[in-house]
């Protein structure tokens, strides 16, 4: 039986481009389609169709690879489906993309409204976060009458990483945890290297995504210094947890803080 691994998030932190890197190396297979994600662990209605399902429906293209791979990257959010995953495949290897906390709100935004969901001032957005513009149907929110896998309004929460990544390691352990910062990720051998020698591949393997322009943020419109501050204030306790309790190395956000775009 194959083994299996996930990529459970975070959302807009390069998650596309890390798929890319897995999808290419010759021991690995990822699920398809990659859009839209497989979301089989908090989907009820896929999920009761069972495992054999999933693993013919999602990977009925491989050939042979020992490493299955799933992107589905509302799953950091979601109890439930660390829950199942849990029961499923316990010592499953999970990989999660962190990006500097104050772009991907920014980038969570502009996505939000560019899919025709948010129509509030990036500020008033921001600040306000959900506001009670969603309904919750189990794991999914309804919102403007479609059913959604992940709250899109959860703009600064959501970048509050150290909240979901507590959750997988109290079910996982740490050591199952593989944490990347995008920025550092980006065009880098020895980081994508890593990568693979984490989920135990050939680390040697130079894919040819490794390069391929990222379009991590959205339209590359700035915000008010006021605003980038406060959420600067807002996101320290958490970058400063992440480092302590996970040891991820955040020098690259301190010295090099992404543009507000």
């Amino acid at each position: 039986m194959a083994e299996h691994f996930f990529v459970i998030g975070a959302q807009r932190c390069g998650t596309t481009y890390l798929h890319g890197l897995l999808d290419e190396h010759p021991e690995i297979v990822m699920a398809r389609p990659a859009l839209p994600e497989p979301k089989f662990f908090y989907d009820d209605e896929l999920f009761e169709r069972g495992l054999d399902w999933y693993r013919s429906h999602f990977f009925g293209h491989q050939q042979g690879e020992r490493l299955w791979g799933e992107k589905s990257v509302g799953y950091l959010e979601s109890d439930l489906a660390a829950d199942r995953i849990r029961a499923a495949f316990p010592d499953a290897p999970l990989l999660v993309s962190l990006r500097n906390p104050i772009g991907r709100a920014v980038s969570n935004y502009w996505f939000t409204a560019g899919h025709g969901l948010e129509d509030r001032p990036i500020e008033e957005a921001l600040m306000a976060e959900d506001d009670g513009m969603v309904e919750r149907d189990g794991d999914w929110f309804l919102v403007a009458g479609r059913r959604i896998a992940a709250n899109p309004f959860i703009y600064r929460r959501r970048s509050r990483y150290v909240e979901d990544l507590r959750r997988w390691a109290d079910r996982f352990g740490k050591d199952r945890m593989h944490i990347m910062v995008f920025e550092d990720v980006v065009g880098s051998e020895t980081a994508v290297g890593d990568l693979y020698r984490f989920l135990g591949v050939d680390p040697s393997f130079r894919p040819s995504a490794l390069n391929r322009v990222v379009h991590a943020s959205s339209g590359g419109r700035p915000i008010p210094d006021d605003l980038h501050r406060r959420l600067a204030e807002e996101f320290e306790p958490s970058n400063r947890a992440l480092e302590a309790e996970f040891g991820v190395d955040l020098s690259s956000w301190r010295s090099a803080p992404e543009p507000a775009s």
